[in-house]
């Protein structure tokens, strides 16, 4: 204590120090809890006591101009910040937020931002990162997860912990906070040992130096005003410097001319997973959910935790009985005496689970470290939270659909016919379309359209990008409206405008899709690309076959189907001829889609013009044989071509004239996914067959790596078939010049008639 000045210098989401704290706090009484925290979140204050309000939960505090430049504030149960708010809130005491202003701190960030990227560096942009030093990390996502106070990139209780002699800082804090009894001048022993961690990393960064100016800055005020007992709740890192004051000229000549952004802040539910470390959040924990359980448990002597262990392992199918119970708690106990500790820690339950449950095996420490040590549990927030519009749409729209938000993975699926179903394949769509990965579609068995399957799960950064894109709208529908309009207007690609209008159909939003439509007919009518609208057919295929399915009008749509499909058969064959094996293979993959999608859309007028194309495409002399090849199988499956003509064309690939790898190109296209037809059209196999039983040993060797190529692609049932089917053919055999079964004798007598057809021979005989 300094003139009154209690300071408590605390680790963040532990239930030792929270303990701690309510209990001084509540012997204390003070006048007023100087809190580290944004000032700018003092208003949101009154929501501690509200009865929705549930831990864990976060303050989010974010740039309404800029979104994603925001900070998350989390707070559990057992964290000290949180009972310091629940204390004064009870007690009517007053609380301030004391760090330095967000209005101030996320400009700082932003100015560090434009910085980088200007490439440049100095002293006043950079924050150098050294051991000690207080700084925020960015998630992903570029948002910041701020631990109230603050993030450190080395934590220094692991220095005390090394200095104790343990290996794990988390272990030396829980024997040392968590299950100590009696902690009589703790505060005093945290800001003597942090004292002698601050002497050893002097060195302090810019931002850190900003922040304690600011709350020095803060308790001068506090004395100002006349407080007798003032309690300072802050990170144990900041006592030293907080305690030790420089004179008011320094700090204000420090925090002088700082930039300034504008900032709001509201109240979001958080999860235990997002508080631990594995979440990259630099000043979790790791394991909440069993501080959790210390913080409502605190005198358990361990039969508590393994009964939940044991009901955990029953759900799963387990035979655990309370013998087993009795036993792992005993050993627990018997190892944390071993070791010298006063109760056995996390670490002792978990070793005798292994021992006595797993039987030696600790893939059970998997299970429990999901469902209890990490822990699913969410908070929930009051509704009457200062929130943007569009996110009260959002969480409205959410509780008449009866989508509760968990952090547990839940799918849904969904009929299309029926009402409720409709409407949530509707809402989950529109989410998608502003970037809000709160469902994630499935894939779902048969081709019914009328089927959807989704899995939807909370994420706290989902609250965030609801933010961000407020400004688009109001209401869920507005928005995706607004948004969608604006990223079509910067589209260039047909393809690109189709499948974004694949993805706004199932919106239901008519006037996004007449927008989008009038859009997609002006670009389509300045498209010269032939490859761009092949790639574009099928889903415009989809558009008008959806559009069926729901209902809608997609006339207009088909008409520029049509009349793409007519611009395709006037330019498709130029696509196809003179062209390398890459671009080959490029134009057969649209070739694919788009046949596919012809027999989807079941229109007698498309299906004409594409036959017509293809079969061009056959018949083009400068096609490359892997088109000229798939074509002639297609027009084959139809039943255009009959065995005559594709054995005819079969026989002109692979006539002496032609070089080894044109012929295995063309039965590489005549082939393609054509394993099952293979089995099932003897005509087909017999011409394949025949070719292959005719090729010389050369020819075979040269041809051999494509034809595995090809025949590397069917299903392994289908190449059993195809091996078992080849096995049992005996109708083609090959012949070889020098087997016995060749009779030259015989062979010499068809000599002379030949002669005579080719005019060698006269009427007489002679040459």
């Amino acid at each position: 204590m300094v003139d009154g000045i209690h300071f408590l210098g605390i680790r963040h989401h532990g239930p030792g120090s929270a303990k701690n704290v309510r209990a001084y706090l509540e012997e204390l009484e003070p006048d007023v809890i100087l809190l580290e925290g944004p000032p700018e979140a003092e208003p949101l204050l009154p929501g501690v006591l509200h009865e929705q309000m549930k831990p864990p939960v976060a303050l989010l505090a974010y740039q309404p101009d800029e979104p994603r430049r925001a900070v998350f504030y989390p707070f559990a149960e057992f964290s000290p910040e949180w009972q310091a708010m629940c204390y004064a809130m009870k007690k009517e005491v007053s609380l301030r937020f004391f760090d330095l202003p967000l209005v101030h701190h996320l400009a700082l960030w932003k100015e560090r931002e434009e910085q980088a990227e200007a490439g440049k560096t100095g002293e006043e942009g950079e924050c150098d990162e050294v051991q000690g030093e207080a700084s925020a990390t960015e998630t992903p996502e570029k948002v910041r997860e701020v631990a109230v106070p603050e993030l450190l990139p080395v934590d220094p209780f692991a220095h005390l912990a090394k200095a104790a002699g343990y290996d794990d800082p988390e272990l030396w804090w829980e024997v040392n906070f968590e299950n100590r009894q009696h902690n009589e001048e703790v505060f005093a022993a945290v800001k003597e040992a942090v004292s002698v961690l601050r002497e050893y990393f002097p060195k302090t960064d810019r931002e850190t130096l900003l922040r304690e100016a600011w709350m020095r800055k803060m308790i001068r005020a506090a004395q100002k005003e006349g407080f007798k007992r003032i309690a300072v709740v802050c990170g144990a890192w900041h006592v030293p410097g907080l305690e030790k004051m420089p004179t008011q000229k320094e700090d204000n000549e420090l925090l002088k001319g700082l930039p300034k952004v504008k900032v709001e802040c509201t109240w979001i539910p958080w999860t235990y997973d997002r508080l631990s470390f594995r979440s990259g959040y630099g000043a979790g924990i790791v394991s909440p959910g069993w501080y959790d359980h210390l913080w409502h448990y605190p005198d358990d002597d361990g039969t508590r935790w393994m009964s939940k262990v044991a009901a955990l392992f029953r759900t799963k199918g387990m035979d655990i009985s309370v013998a087993h119970v009795i036993e792992t708690v005993r050993l627990a106990q018997v190892a944390a005496a071993l070791r010298g500790l006063p109760r056995p820690s996390l670490e002792e339950y978990n070793d005798a689970v292994t021992t006595v449950m797993g039987f030696g095996d600790s893939i059970l420490l998997q299970v429990i470290r999901e469902a209890l040590v990490i822990s699913d549990r969410m908070g929930s927030v009051p509704d009457d939270v200062p929130k943007v519009p569009l996110l009260v749409d959002v969480e409205k729209l959410l509780k008449r659909l009866r989508l509760p938000l968990t952090t547990e993975v839940k799918e849904f699926q969904l009929d299309l016919r029926k009402p409720m179903d409709l409407e949530r394949s509707i809402f989950f769509h529109r989410l998608n379309l502003l970037g809000i990965k709160m469902a994630r579609p499935l894939r779902v068995d048969g081709k019914g359209t009328f089927k959807e399957a989704w899995s939807v799960y909370y994420e706290p950064e989902q609250t965030l990008a609801v933010i961000e894109k407020a400004v688009w709208g109001n209401t869920l529908s507005e928005a995706v409206v607004a948004y969608n309009t604006h990223l079509s207007k910067d589209i260039a690609s047909i393809s690109e405008l189709v499948d974004l209008l694949e993805r706004v159909i199932p919106a239901d939003l008519p006037a996004l899709v007449e927008e989008m439509t009038s859009r997609l007919d002006a670009l389509s009518a300045s498209t010269t690309d032939v490859l761009e609208m092949m790639k574009t057919i099928p889903g415009m295929v989809n558009v008008v076959r959806y559009g069926s399915v729901r209902n809608l009008d997609y006339g207009k749509v088909n008409d520029m189907l049509n009349a793409m499909m007519a611009r395709v058969l006037a330019g498709g064959v130029l696509a196809c001829t003179n062209v390398d094996e890459d671009a080959a293979v490029e134009v057969m993959e649209r070739l694919v889609a788009v046949d596919y999608a012809m027999a989807m859309a079941n229109q007698p007028g498309l299906m004409e013009m594409w036959t017509e194309l293809v079969n061009k495409i056959r018949e083009a002399r400068g096609s490359h044989p892997l088109l000229s090849g798939y074509c002639t199988r297609l027009l084959r499956d139809k039943n255009i071509l009959g065995y005559e003509e594709t054995a005819q064309t079969l026989s002109y690939y692979t006539s002496p004239g032609n070089t080894a790898s044109d012929t295995a190109f063309w039965f590489e296209g005549f082939l393609k996914s054509s394993g099952t037809i293979l089995l099932l059209d003897d005509q087909l196999w017999d011409l394949v067959n025949s070719w292959l039983a005719t090729l010389n040993d050369g020819s075979f060797m040269e041809l051999l790596p494509i034809l595995r190529r090809t025949f590397s692609e069917y299903s392994l049932p289908e190449r059993r078939k195809l091996g078992e089917k080849a096995k049992g053919t005996s109708a083609v055999k090959r012949v070889n010049a020098e087997s016995e079964a060749f009779n030259g004798e015989d062979a010499r007598k068809v000599i002379p008639l030949i002669e005579r057809l080719l005019g060698i021979w006269n009427e007489k005989g002679k040459r």
